[in-house]
């Protein structure tokens, strides 16, 4: 008790500095990790740990040599495992606002226009995936398309996704700046287990780049005529305009974070 008094009364305003800026980042981890596949897997390198433990308090000489040379490349191992949750922490450096360059009238209507467009097209029966870059930054995906620089209408969206079309494959990006960046996109395929087998193609991409980056991925499926949100791994279906209104709303308002958007919530097309 004694040591602890005397370590508190010994503390540098430095000291308090250097907690509390350890605290948050530690904090910030947490919030980066909630909700992702990190956790599960930390859970089984602690599993990996103890059963080391075990086996060098047991003088179990084999399993031990096994381990030991395991953690010799833990930090290789850890590298390879969480290199997207790596790269999309650093992408979060230097964190900005969405459609920054937008006013708040024009990301109303640019909203409008996705959402309308979405719906038009699941009406039709005409599936289609509308990528909203977020901090993240999708010019890898742009360039890999066709990069049209064009004004995100209902109109052209809908031509663009008719099966008549020569763009209708894959996914149109619109970027920060409210431009529909490109169309013909291909996004990257979802690993994650837990995604149902009834899912196709597209929704399986949509997470996938939902995964990797923070993007916004409307998705509309051409069997059922429903629309689905992809944000941060997590997949909401068969939502109405209002609701998906509200909820690009929300992430565009940096409100979603709070309300666990990374929570991964698997259902079915």
């Amino acid at each position: 008790m004694n040591t602890v008094i005397d370590l508190l009364i010994n503390l540098q305003p430095q000291d308090l500095v250097d907690i509390a800026l350890l605290s948050a980042v530690i904090y910030w981890l947490l919030l980066l990790i909630k909700g992702t596949r990190t956790i599960p897997i930390l859970l089984g390198l602690s599993v990996l740990l103890v059963a080391y433990a075990l086996a060098t308090f047991l003088r179990l000489e084999a399993i031990s040599w096994v381990m030991e040379n395991l953690f010799s490349s833990a930090v290789l191992i850890l590298v390879v495992l969480f290199q997207t949750d790596i790269r999309n922490a650093l992408a979060q450096v230097g964190i900005s606002t969405l459609f920054r360059e937008l006013s708040p009238s024009a990301q109303v209507t640019l909203i409008e226009e996705v959402v309308e467009s979405a719906f038009s097209l699941a009406r039709r029966k005409i599936g289609g995936t509308i990528v909203l870059e977020n901090e993240t930054g999708l010019r890898t995906y742009i360039e890999r398309g066709n990069v049209l620089r064009a004004e995100p209408t209902v109109d052209l969206l809908i031509s663009i996704f008719h099966t008549a079309s020569p763009l209708h494959d894959g996914a149109v990006i619109i970027d920060r700046e409210g431009k529909l960046a490109a169309a013909r996109c291909i996004l990257p395929l979802t690993m994650n287990p837990n995604v149902s087998a009834s899912l196709g193609t597209r929704h399986r991409s949509g997470i996938g780049l939902s995964e990797e980056t923070d993007a916004i991925v409307v998705i509309v499926s051409e069997e059922t005529g429903t629309v689905s949100l992809a944000y941060k791994g997590r997949f909401d279906t068969d939502l109405d305009a209002p609701e998906l209104t509200k909820r690009i709303s929300r992430i565009l308002q940096g409100e979603e974070q709070e309300h666990g958007a990374t929570e991964y919530q698997p259902k079915t097309a």
